[in-house]
């Protein structure tokens, strides 16, 4: 007898399969998890759009059941509100989730809309949650800070200098007088024939002047920002079309991105993110304080040590950390030679901090001459450059001049920190990075809404369900639902 492939039975055959829903939902589902958790929530509290049913009208869908939807859909990497719609009515985890309601994709692409900072505050309390199972936090934690770029809902395009929002605005101003002739002629013929013809232009028209206006509201918004904070971190000013928030950042290898700068806080206990935020900066040089500061107040600590990479190294970040009593570890970047590989670097000048002077390979004493209060910095040199056998090898003008910021100090004590202890520096990697790479995937690398308010509650979002995987991972599913079981009736109490 030939084999043969194994086959189904056939679809018209009768069967008797499991009456409820609930027999088709595994007892070590993450939908379970979900829903335990979402259970322990008071909407009201974390302020969810229509916690509290309205007295007249038709009902609408409870805050929680679309917050299920959503969690169980990023967990998933499904974010699109339309495919979130259909997954409620073919998938029978979503359903049971549910409870078999199936919300069109509107109302699901709302609540998400709507309900920005109640994410925000979501993800912040389960922080809290994470804090009180003892998974952060402790005596002298140990905070990892990182950054990484992340792709606004609009192109590159849409980003308008000043110059090519003029030329944008001259375009269109010649295809309205084209539409207009076009309108003439059509007028002329009085024919029946072509009033489908007119109506497109009447439409084209309409688009046309809708983004004239964007356009110049653009120049306007360009024109306010003259020399103002945007406009010193890009070299062009430029001004989103599409997503007014969105900047233009540089990415890896030198490509260019619409988008946001997001910073994260991860404790290096089990790699759990414990302070977030997404910022429009160009880079991260001003972002080691204020991150490391929003970990210490979320984990309450008197102490913490504070990790980051190179482009993090900013002495008055450094020293604004050491007067909160937390302890920075950062390298330095290895600085360009300005004055050319020809000539001898900053390095070789040493620093007497009790004369306030620096001494030169020749041994002569570069004294301060400047104090720039602006850019808070002391200038350093000597009249003897001019008589100098190494002014060759040390500059082209008539003195070697040396600058050192007012926090330099501040900045010398992180690098010694991160040179002296190559292990901190190998936590700084598996711990930072670990969990941007997840929420790379979570997020499939970009954003689906618009300005500012509702990606961070986007990225609340994000954030939240890493935290919430990572805690299962840890965990396992029977101990992480019986933690938030626990933590429920403590509430409640």
């Amino acid at each position: 007898m030939a084999h043969q492939h194994k086959r189904g039975i056939a679809r018209t055959q009768t069967a008797l399969l499991p009456a409820a829903v609930e027999d088709y939902v595994a007892a070590h589902s993450i939908v379970r998890v979900i829903d335990e958790y979402v259970n322990g929530l008071d909407m009201v509290a974390l302020e969810f759009d229509k916690s509290v049913p309205a007295a007249t009208g038709r009902p609408g869908y409870a805050p929680d059941d679309l917050l299920r939807l959503y969690l169980y859909g990023y967990w998933n990497r499904v974010r699109s509100s339309r495919r979130l719609e259909i997954e409620c009515k073919r998938n029978l985890e979503a359903m049971w989730l549910m409870s078999q309601l199936a919300p069109d994709h509107k109302t699901i692409a709302d609540f998400r809309r709507v309900n920005a900072r109640a994410f925000q505050l979501m993800c912040a309390q389960f922080v809290q949650f994470l804090r009180g199972q003892k998974l952060v936090g402790g005596e002298a934690p140990v905070v990892a800070v990182d950054g990484s770029k992340f792709k606004a809902s609009a192109s590159k395009s849409s980003l308008v200098t000043a110059e090519q929002a003029a030329k944008q605005r001259q375009k269109i101003e010649q295809r309205i007088g084209q539409y207009l002739e076009q309108m003439d002629q059509a007028d002329a013929q009085e024919d029946a024939e072509v009033e489908p013809s007119a109506e497109r232009i009447e439409a084209a028209l309409k688009r046309l002047r809708q983004r004239d206006q964007q356009l110049e509201q653009a120049q306007a918004e360009l024109a306010a920002q003259g020399a103002g904070a945007k406009a010193k971190e890009e070299r062009t000013p430029r001004v989103g079309l599409t997503d007014p928030d969105c900047v233009m950042l540089s990415g890896k290898g030198g490509a260019t991105l619409a988008g946001y700068n997001v910073q994260q806080a991860v404790d290096a206990q089990h790699k759990l993110i414990v302070a977030h935020e997404v910022t429009t900066h160009a880079n991260d040089r001003t972002s080691l304080e204020p991150m490391a500061s929003q970990a210490q107040q979320v984990l309450g600590a008197a102490e913490m040590t504070v990790l980051a990479d190179t482009g993090y190294m900013n002495g008055a970040q450094a020293q604004g950390c050491e007067a909160k009593g937390i302890t920075p570890v950062v390298p330095m970047p290895e600085v360009p030679n300005t004055h050319g590989e020809a000539f001898y670097p900053k390095r070789m000048f040493s620093y007497d901090k009790t004369t306030d002077s620096y001494r030169c390979r020749a041994g002569e004493v570069l004294k301060r001459y400047k104090h720039d209060r602006t850019a808070e910095t002391d200038y350093y040199w000597t009249r003897a450059c001019a008589g100098c056998a190494h002014k060759a090898r040390c500059t082209k003008s008539e003195r070697r001049s040396i600058a050192r910021s007012w926090y330099a100090e501040a900045a010398e004590r992180a690098h010694e920190r991160a040179r002296g202890n190559a292990t901190l520096m190998r936590l700084r990697s598996a711990t930072a990075e670990h969990p941007f790479g997840n929420l790379k995937a979570i997020l499939d690398g970009g954003f689906l809404l618009r300005t500012l308010p509702k990606v961070k509650g986007e990225m609340a979002l994000g954030v939240l369900t890493y935290n919430l995987k990572r805690t299962l991972n840890i965990l396992g599913i029977e101990q992480l639902m019986q933690k938030l079981r626990t933590h429920r009736t403590l509430i409640s109490v």
